[in-house]
């Protein structure tokens, strides 16, 4: 897929695809990840505002963004992945897959490979964090001014990787099948 090809935002998914009930968690989370981007964008704006005009900033502020940045990374992961639209370097592998067909789809399915086995890491040292954060009760910000729990943002995090390495599989799967037919 050439860089124009994933940067046809007027192209639709792959209709079989949409009707998946994966696919419509994977599109439900990443327009949650959106509906966080607007959150925190009023958010900071209310922020900048109150500190401007009536000198009284909002109280954990900071600490939401910080953590929102992580939350909307691993909701639109793995629709990232699935829509064609993660960063990759084209220039060598859309050439390569032309040229060689059945070299090239083995190749992105070794790469697809590599990222279940990342996001597979990223799940597998979650859980024992978020098991933590849930029977300690962990809580992020500054204790008397501003805390919440540490849990949902966990939750978030292996959910997302999670869901990102089911997507690297169904991708490694595609491009293996397409080698064999081509």
């Amino acid at each position: 897929m050439s860089y124009e090809a994933n940067t046809d935002l007027e192209a639709a998914p792959a209709p079989a695809a949409a009707n998946s009930l994966f696919g419509r968690l994977v599109d439900g989370l990443n327009a949650a990840g959106s509906v966080v981007i607007a959150i925190v964008m009023l958010l900071m704006c209310a922020d900048v505002l109150l500190r401007n005009l009536l000198n009284h900033p909002l109280d954990g502020v900071a600490e939401l963004v910080a953590t929102s940045i992580i939350v909307i990374v691993f909701l639109q992961l793995p629709a990232t992945l699935r829509h064609g639209r993660m960063s990759r370097a084209d220039l060598f592998i859309d050439p390569f897959i032309q040229a060689r067909p059945v070299a090239g789809k083995r190749l992105r399915a070794l790469f697809s490979l590599a990222g279940v086995f990342a996001c597979g890491v990223i799940a597998y040292a979650t859980w024992p964090l978020l098991a933590r954060a849930w029977n300690d009760s962990e809580f992020f910000g500054i204790e008397g001014v501003f805390t919440f729990p540490t849990w949902p943002m966990r939750a978030v995090v292996l959910l997302g990787a999670v869901l990102a390495a089911l997507q690297y599989v169904l991708l490694m799967k595609q491009d293996w099948q397409e080698s064999l037919h081509d």
